[in-house]
């Protein structure tokens, strides 16, 4: 006898289709692929099997109750914060994400910011004058090279080690601090405790992960061991620092600076407190936003078909 295969040329047959729900937006080609493999729903219904998240959408139980049928929550992208893992864990429902994909996007990005920070740079004007130019020289002259700061990062996972290895590679002095035990790291980078790595630091660039622990992290006494012209770098989570905090920091301290990519809400409010702040610069949470990275996100769906059709996924979260 001859087993009956559930795919023709390479697409399923819509009675085998599996029905998945794109809860948030994904690239063109990554939706067209798996539109072509999937019946695609416009909202969570008893039918689901596999749902599509970016950030937007909160994976709670409410909602997973919605999909008694459901198999697999994909994260485009890496933080899996709102989604509840133990309900899923609980449910048998595999959680799929794609770590890698925006690595080097949110380091080059770092860099970036760091960059703007230690060495500013100003255009001259189509129609500048010798004095616009001696003006310009003079305020864009910096009192250091970027490596000669010690650059502390809170959180050394993916992003956080690959920015190490950039920045030591332009000769700046880095350490670090993690929950896990140093002896789990690459060599060649120094461990301190989290009082020492900020006492220690120029530059504090946080890149922790999600866990309910980090929320609220960066307080103003952490902030005070930094110092009064520390600059704090935050592309992680905007609840692991505490707003406030940071509010009273840089008004206490003009010659500290914060530079953030992530807030609490997005978009930020018109009357957050550090819009105003001439020593703060608000981002709108750009990281991550290459289009390459995205795309490559996006085809978190490549996962979803492998377990929908019992295959394992690349990159499995429980």
């Amino acid at each position: 006898s001859v087993t009956a295969n559930p795919w023709h040329h390479g697409i399923m047959s819509i009675q085998t289709m599996p029905t998945i729900w794109l809860a948030d937006p994904l690239p063109a080609k990554c939706e067209a692929w798996i539109s072509q493999r999937s019946i695609l729903v416009d909202g969570p219904s008893p039918e689901v099997q596999a749902v599509v998240v970016r950030t937007a959408t909160d994976v709670d139980k409410a909602l997973l109750d919605q999909m008694p049928q459901l198999r697999c929550v994909a994260r485009a992208g890496v933080g899996v914060d709102h989604i509840d893992l133990q309900a899923c864990r609980e449910r048998g429902i595999v959680v799929v994400n794609t770590p890698m994909a925006n690595t080097e996007s949110v380091v080059e990005y770092a860099l970036a910011l760091l960059l703007d920070a230690v060495r500013p740079r100003k255009a001259i004007p189509s129609e500048g004058t010798d004095e616009i130019w001696e003006s310009a020289r003079r305020e864009c002259t910096a009192s250091r090279r970027l490596a000669e700061h010690r650059i502390g990062i809170l959180g050394f996972g993916r992003i956080g080690q690959r920015l190490g290895e950039v920045l030591q590679t332009l000769g700046a002095e880095v350490a670090f601090h993690d929950l896990k035990d140093a002896s789990q790291f690459p060599p060649g980078f120094t461990s301190r405790s989290l009082d020492d790595l900020f006492s220690w630091s120029d530059v504090l660039s946080v890149h922790v992960d999600g866990r309910p622990e980090n929320r609220g992290l960066v307080s103003g006494r952490l902030l005070a061991l930094l110092g009064p012209s520390g600059l704090l770098l935050n592309t992680s989570r905007g609840w692991v620092i505490e707003t406030a905090d940071v509010q009273r920091w840089l008004e206490q301290n003009p010659q500290a600076a914060a530079i953030l990519d992530v807030h609490d809400e997005e978009p930020v409010p018109v009357d957050h407190p550090l819009r105003a702040m001439r020593n703060a610069r608000l981002l709108p949470h750009l990281a991550s936003r290459t289009e390459s990275a995205v795309e490559a996100m996006g085809w978190v769906v490549r996962d979803v078909l492998a377990v929908l059709t019992g295959s394992e996924p690349t990159h499995h979260v429980c």
